[in-house]
């Protein structure tokens, strides 16, 4: 059965033109339209992933986007501000550092930054869920 999967997936000079039909209710079909456009994908490249046993990733929605676009440019001022550390004799840099209330405002605003990359990182992980039956979850 393996080898089966494996020739048909390298035939993407094949057209696909076979058709496979399923018995669905109307709310199943809505479900799979939008499970596929979740994924960005047509409802038979989505059926077809999950028949050969690939679990397809949601894309980013616009708000996991702009968290990723502040992540990115939160990268850009830290980039920024290694640098101009770099650019500063040791004698400002000490200075600098030796002034509590700065040093202390720098790390908190750096602990925010961390913890907002790890916590977008660990929601990223997560991996895709069977969907499951709603009756058997509460039992």
């Amino acid at each position: 059965m393996k080898e089966d999967i494996e020739n048909t997936s390298d035939s993407s000079k094949e057209t696909r033109n076979v058709f496979i039909g399923a018995k669905v209710t109307p709310t199943q079909k809505e479900y799979i339209k939008s499970l596929a456009a979740k994924c960005g994908m047509t409802v038979s490249d989505y059926l077809l992933s999950c028949a050969y046993n690939f679990k397809p990733k949601a894309r980013l929605t616009k708000e996991e986007a702009a968290l990723l676009q502040n992540l990115d440019d939160c990268r850009s001022d830290l980039v920024k501000y290694t640098s101009a550390l770099h650019g500063m004799s040791t004698k400002q840099r000490v200075a600098m550092f030796n002034q509590i209330p700065f040093m202390v405002g720098w790390l908190k605003e750096l602990g925010n930054v961390a913890e907002s990359v790890c916590q977008f990182l660990n929601a990223i992980k997560e991996k895709n869920k069977i969907p499951s039956n709603p009756q058997s979850e509460e039992e």
